[in-house]
């Protein structure tokens, strides 16, 4: 594989070149950019149940691409949190364009990620790229319904997942859980229930509460009962360790070493990825897992979750890591 340049250096050899011909930035030629979704623009507004365009740029030196394949993933989510499947779509030829299907039940922020196999001819490798796109309805927001009340019986420190859900002008019920949907939640007494923005909702101490969820212009309460009798629990506390930066086609470690249990007992660790293109993640139910850095011809971001559980069933809200990966 041609070794790559980094970034600084690929920016600053730009620069020398642009300023030696007396040129502007319009003069790049478009092949000299690196790997990139040229198509939608990132923050683009979307529609659901839409054929959005999907469409990336090739540096020249990058040939030949096999295929590259789209798919359409929610902010901040682990592909192992959704049940139906994703909306995808691969391309086989050149210039790579394609339409992918933007449900008619979608809604809020979301991220499209293009991963191009690339061959050679001792084998292929993969680059990938991600832009954010937000869909916004353009029916307005008729009525928020959430399921409730929510009972806590197991212990403290127990979590469940709030379910609000959203009718729109056309008819449709969108899940509007999610904090990247526009929803904010409060609760009437965190010594009581706790709340994240994703709508994870956590037991602190028996009695009763109640959780406000607001979106657009509409509101839902959520009554909430704790009644447990493990009352001495406490849950476990989860942390991702720092950001990291680091060369591609490098072994990376995540660590939990700060993770705590207040009670001193060793918590079990679930890892997941939320960002960037689907790694290999090795012993992702381990303290320490690892993996291998992508290839890269820019900078790119990887996210990672951590959710950290003890023996009684309690469990920390999400921590999140991000590694940034160098050419």
């Amino acid at each position: 594989m041609v070794r790559r340049a980094s970034l600084v250096t690929w920016l600053a050899m730009v620069g020398s070149a642009m300023t030696m011909a007396g040129a502007t930035c319009e003069s790049l030629a478009i092949e000299d950019l690196p790997y990139r979704i040229t198509e939608p623009q990132n923050g683009a507004v979307i529609r659901p149940g839409t054929k959005m365009k999907v469409k990336v740029g090739f540096p020249s030196q990058v040939t030949p691409v096999v295929k590259v394949t789209y798919t359409l993933l929610e902010e901040d989510r682990a592909l192992e949190d959704k049940v139906e499947a994703l909306p995808e779509v691969t391309a086989v030829t050149a210039p790579f364009e394609a339409e992918i299907l933007v449900p008619p039940e979608a809604v809020g922020g979301m991220r499209l990620l293009a991963v191009a196999e690339v061959a050679e001819r001792r084998g292929s490798y993969s680059l990938f790229d991600e832009t954010t796109v937000r869909v916004e309805p353009e029916a307005a927001l008729v009525a928020l319904r959430a399921e409730a009340p929510v009972r806590f019986t197991e212990t403290l420190g127990e979590v469940q997942f709030l379910s609000v859900r959203g009718t729109f002008g056309d008819r449709i019920v969108r899940d509007l859980t999610p904090g990247h949907t526009g929803t904010t939640y409060v609760s009437s007494n965190e010594k009581i229930v706790r709340v994240n923005p994703d709508g994870r909702a956590q037991a602190v101490g028996n009695g009763r509460g109640e959780i406000t969820a607001r979106n657009r212009t509409k509101e839902v309460k959520i009554p909430v009962q704790v009644n447990v009798e493990t009352a001495e629990n406490r849950p476990p506390v989860a942390h991702a360790g720092e950001n990291q930066a680091v060369r591609q086609g490098k072994r990376v470690r995540l660590d939990a070493i700060r993770s705590a249990d207040p009670e001193g007992e060793n918590p079990a660790y679930y890892w997941s990825q939320v960002k960037g293109m689907p790694i290999d993640l090795v012993e992702p139910l381990s303290l320490r897992p690892y993996f291998t850095a992508p290839v890269v011809e820019v900078l790119r971001t990887l996210r990672f979750r951590l959710i950290v559980r003890d023996k009684e069933g309690a469990e920390s809200f999400p921590a999140y890591v991000n590694v940034t990966v160098l050419p």
